[in-house]
């Protein structure tokens, strides 16, 4: 505020009435002089001769005046640097003419050199006060660095943070309501879980920080609960005045805690002494300076609870160091007893969320987004101390066995005990909660009845042990004019929760009841105890429970918990259907990390676990992956239809994917969770477990196919691409664009055999497109495009080519066909020749259903193959034009063959009649030998190889019978042509049922066998004329076999009915066998 001309020396001259009288600390201004020259040793010691200070004030004016002007201005520099202690305090007193010359308005004033200010080091105070300023700031420092290293020491050695204290929220706005418990209850009890867990996050005020903290002269009141990070603000505001380099002042630190631990403190010089730190040298110089500059003196009392120790009361009722600032951190019931008027009341309310995003960050990496997606977790971080457990007992990459949930509160207790009971050692913990048992399990019952109330509070407690009560947060309520009652609430739900649950394992008989309450509507919230109770009866490390209920209690408990557990909460709605929530269960059974427990309830699920569209975080990811992987003898199926993931949760699934059958649709759900959740990225992870397929819902939207294309372009081998359709009717103009630009990366193009015409479409617009393009940009685009569908088994990839998709490709190919020439008619476009090799390539045999297809089609398709194929018919048609156009297509046919699955037998044959009795009318009039080409694709395996005997021979009898028929009513000479056929798809065995068969036609058909063959009878006919008629057949017949339904009678009545001699019946038996 420079704002004078004047040189100093007249500066120093004018003031000079005002500065006589009212200098203070006369001592740092002559050592200062005689540091920066202006005074030698004579002349200080004749000043400090003098017998006042105000004679002593009036000589180190002369002296400096008498010097001339470098030497005042060194004297106002001094003023300047050390106003603090050479300056009185300003007062904001009385009227303006009874006001005082304001000596620092007076020195800030004048204008100093800038350069000048830096180079020049002065002295505060006294030099024992100075080294002693030096020694306590040294304290501060070592105990800060300390109270953060005991933190850090709580991760493992791999993992250690750099921790630091981090902004927490306050709230000056005043005292709480003595109510607000209640309206607390009130608000939360109308919203969602998550809102009302949400509730407990402050908001981010950043109204104030430690450092305004510290600036500020009012005394510091800083309420707030357990662990809410009162004393992190404390260490922070401690550190800070430690590192400040402005004047002479005294910061003392105390943990109301530990005074008990010392010896009685009956003065201040016990105190600031013996509980802190002592001078090393000029120690009453010392004890003046502080009493007689108290305006320079802080105390922080941290953790007060009464004033109980005198000289503590005294100091904060300003009866010893009345100028000294005072700042204390104290709960909020022990806040009515200070009794403090006038103080700067802040309220800490631990972390917004703004800041457990950050600290979390800091310490856990990317692994934060697992606590910031659980709801439990990121509401619990908003109390500091639980952040810094959740943080620590986070599992590191190499991690001997998972962190469940509920080992991060068996922490949050163990530490929350420990820090308050007198920061036991770790070794001597247990011992401690065993004695602290009565009262841990008194605030547990506490817990349980206010959780089955729907309150968050627990009343009044007849518990008073201020280590146990740590966990939760006192308000006083007056209800009389002179009464107060004190009502407690934990610090977070489910920190309520977890001891609601520990007080049910002390008490099992109410374990079933709550059970069921978890089925009702009312009592449903009471089901987040369960997960807490899976936990606790696993007694992996850290322990708890064996020291708080007797082992073989909890042993007999487990014995049928988890039983039941499943079995009860496997429910009927309404309807008598059954529900499951089968993601909280996964999550109890990660919580109880038990193998057997998990297969009983996969077994109970038949193995299938159903998540269609649930929103999946990281830690139901965790839990899902852990069961599943539990199933080592049987693989799991798995719905994850319209679920959303986190990238974290994807990593967990694809961790227990070897678990799970890789059945259609799961691929195509897995990148339908990749491409639609936000942030994303595991793409090329899925592509390898995928093996190199990229399985694209077709959704119509831009973005999906934007994030496919970038995929497949980031890909080191080119893509097999398949495309699923989940409706109809799309617009595919983003999606043909897409695949467009994505082509030069695409191996194979397929899509999924869920389809019908609709995917036909598609590719003939996908064609369009890239003959468009080519046309306008030059591009080889549908020779690239044919590239990607060149493949045997289009548009499917071979590990579905069962005989469904045999036949839908064939469908597929054929429809492709004549829809591309139909295109190619009414766009101009030359399309089907770019398509000639992709028809080329597939497939190795045509299964053709004649009754839905135009031959015209078949013959132009069969024409583009390389060589013949075969044809397997799976129904006929009987129509004359499509008989005679089928037979246009016997030139490129190599085999033909009816389908096991086509019409009957009946059928078949008529329609080969048909077909050679119009290879006949052709042969004669064209002269081609269209019956013999006719007779060659009919060898061999004319029905397929997995047909019986039974309908083999019946397919070939009913054949010769309708064909006799035909030649004698058409006068075509058809038969001699079959004779190559009967002999090559003849049976091994005839099979035949001579009650429903002429044996004359048998008779004609085994004289046209090359060689003597078996023949089997499932019945008789008893008839004689019959009986006699197949005995001719006998010359042609190496064995004779009878069915296994009533042999003895067939054979008895053949011999009966023949009369025949005895030489003649052994004869016949030699043939007869009986099966």
């Amino acid at each position: 505020m420079a704002c004078t001309s004047q040189s100093a020396l007249e500066y120093v001259k004018n003031a000079r009435p005002h500065l006589v009288g009212e200098l203070r600390s006369l001592s740092v201004i002559l050592e200062n002089l005689y540091q920066q020259g202006v005074l030698i040793d004579e002349e200080v010691s004749k000043i400090k001769a003098e017998k006042d200070d105000y004679d002593r004030t009036r000589a180190i004016l002369d002296s400096v005046t008498r010097k001339g002007e470098d030497a005042c201005y060194k004297f106002l520099r001094i003023i300047d640097q050390t106003r603090g202690r050479t300056l009185e305090r300003p007062t904001n007193e009385a009227s303006t003419e009874d006001k005082k010359f304001d000596l620092h308005h007076w020195i800030s004033c004048f204008s100093f050199k800038e350069e000048a200010e830096a180079e020049q080091e002065y002295i505060k105070g006294p030099k024992p006060c100075c080294k002693y300023q030096e020694k306590l700031k040294s304290k501060a420092k070592t105990l800060s660095e300390n109270f953060w290293r005991a933190s850090k020491d709580l991760f493992a050695e791999d993992k250690k943070p750099a921790l630091f204290y981090r902004a927490v929220s306050f709230d000056i706005q005043g005292k709480i309501s003595p109510s607000k418990i209640k309206k607390i209850k009130n608000n939360k009890s109308k919203k969602l879980r998550p809102e009302k867990l949400r509730t407990y996050i402050p908001e981010n005020k950043p109204e104030i920080s430690p450092s305004d903290l510290l600036k500020t002269d009012k005394n510091i009141l800083l309420v707030g609960k357990p662990g809410i990070g009162k004393t992190a603000l404390s260490h922070e505001i401690w550190r800070l005045w430690s590192e400040r380099k402005k004047e002479l002042d005294y910061m003392f630190y105390f943990d109301m805690r530990e005074l008990t631990n010392i010896p009685p403190i009956r003065s201040l010089e016990d105190l600031l002494f013996t509980a802190c730190s002592e001078p090393d040298e000029g120690k009453d110089e010392v004890l003046q300076d502080i009493k007689s500059h108290s305006d320079h003196v802080t105390v922080i009392l941290d953790g007060v609870t009464d004033l109980s120790t005198s000289v503590v009361k005294k100091l904060v009722e300003k009866d010893l160091l009345p100028d000294a600032k005072i700042i204390i951190t104290c709960r909020p019931d022990d806040e009515e007893d200070l009794c403090l008027e006038d103080w700067l009341r802040v309220e800490v309310k631990g972390f917004s969320e703004e800041t457990i995003k950050t600290y979390l960050s800091s310490v856990l990496g990317e692994n934060h987004r697992k606590v910031l997606s659980n709801v439990e977790l990121l509401t619990l971080c908003h109390v500091p101390m639980y952040a810094l457990m959740v943080a620590a007992s986070f599992p590191s990459e190499n991690s001997l066995q998972p962190r469940t949930v509920t080992e991060i509160y068996i922490n949050i207790v163990r530490f929350g005990l420990q820090m308050n009971g007198n920061k036991t050692r770790n070794k001597n913990l247990n011992q401690f909660i065993k004695n602290k048992k009565e009262e841990i399990l008194s605030l547990a019952e506490a817990a349980f009845n206010a959780t089955e109330r729907k309150t968050v509070n627990l009343g009044e407690l007849s518990c008073e042990d201020g280590c146990v009560l740590s966990f939760l947060t006192a308000l006083v309520d007056k209800v009389a004019l002179t009464e107060t009652i004190t009502l407690y609430a934990f610090l977070h739900y489910t920190m309520q929760e977890f001891f609601a649950a520990l007080w049910l394992l002390k008490n099992p008989d109410k374990i079933r009841e709550v059970f069921q309450q978890c089925l009702t509507e009312e009592k449903k919230h009471m089901k987040h105890l369960i997960p807490f109770m899976c936990r606790l009866l696993n007694e992996e490390n850290p322990s708890f429970m064996s020291f708080l209920i007797p082992a073989e209690e909890l042993k007999a408990t487990s014995g049928w918990f988890f039983k039941e557990m499943i079995d009860i909460l496997f429910s009927k709605d309404e309807d008598g259907e059954l529900y499951v929530d089968i993601l909280f269960l996964c999550q109890c059974l990660y919580e109880s990390q038990s193998s057997e427990d998990c297969i009983s309830f996969l077994d109970k699920l038949d193995f299938h676990l159903d998540l269609s569209g649930e929103n999946l975080d990281p830690y139901s990811c965790c839990a899902v992956a852990y069961v599943v992987t539990q199933s080592k003898g049987r693989k799991i199926s798995l719905n994850l239809q319209d679920v959303t993931v986190s990238e974290l949760g994807m990593r967990q699934l694809f961790g227990c994917l070897q678990n799970v059958q890789w059945v259609y649709p799961l691929a195509q759900q897995l990148w339908t969770v990749v491409f639609l959740s936000e942030g994303l990225t595991e793409y090329m992870t899925l592509l390898h477990i995928c093996g190199n397929q990229l399985y694209l819902p077709v959704l119509g939207e831009k973005q999906l196919f934007e994030k496919a294309v970038k995929v497949i372009q980031k890909s080191a081998t080119k893509v097999n691409l398949c495309l699923q359709w989940t409706q109809r009717d799309l617009a595919y103009q983003s999606l043909c664009e897409s695949l467009l630009q994505a082509l030069p990366y695409i191996h194979y193009l397929g899509i999924d055999h869920h389809s019908s015409d609709e995917e036909t479409r598609f590719l003939v617009n996908l064609f369009c497109a890239a003959a468009e393009r080519e046309q306008q940009t030059g591009e080889k685009m549908l020779e690239m495009l044919a590239s990607v569908c060149r493949y045997e088994t289009f548009p499917f990839w071979d590990e579905y080519m069962g005989d469904d998709h045999v036949i839908y490709q064939n469908d597929f190919l054929l429809d492709l066909y004549s829809q591309m020439k139909d295109r190619e008619t009414q766009s101009g476009l030359s399309l089907l020749p770019s398509l000639q090799s992709v028809f080329q390539s597939a497939p190795k045999v045509w299964t053709i259903k004649l009754s839905e297809r135009k031959t015209s089609i078949l013959l132009e398709v069969m024409k583009l193959q390389p060589e013949k194929k075969p044809v397997k018919l799976t129904d006929c048609s009987h129509g004359e034009s499509e008989v005679r156009s089928f037979l246009q297509c016997l030139p490129f046919i190599s085999q033909l063959r009816f389908h096991p699955q086509s019409s009957d037998v009946h059928e078949q044959t008529r329609f080969l009649v048909n077909l050679f009795c119009a290879a006949a009318e052709r042969e004669q009039q064209t002269g081609e030998k269209m019956l013999e080409m006719l007779a060659s694709v009919c060898r061999d395996e004319l029905l397929p190889s997995g047909y019986a005997d039974k309908h083999q021979s019946d397919f070939l009898l009913d054949l010769y019978s309708q064909m006799k028929d035909r030649e004698t009513k058409s006068r075509l000479s058809l038969l001699p042509s079959l004779q190559s056929v009967f002999q090559s798809a003849a049976p091994k065995v005839w099979t035949i049922k001579l009650s429903e068969r002429k044996t004359s036609i048998l008779l004609e058909v085994m004289k046209l066998q090359p060689e003597k063959k078996p023949v089997k009878l499932t019945d008789c006919s008893h008839g004689e004329s019959e009986v006699r008629s197949f005995l001719q057949c006998l010359p042609f017949i190496s064995q004779l076999r009878y069915s296994h339904y009533n042999p003895p009678f067939c054979k008895n009545n053949i011999l009966n009915i023949l009369n025949l001699s005895i030489l003649e019946a052994r004869l016949i038996i030699s043939i007869l066998q009986f099966c």
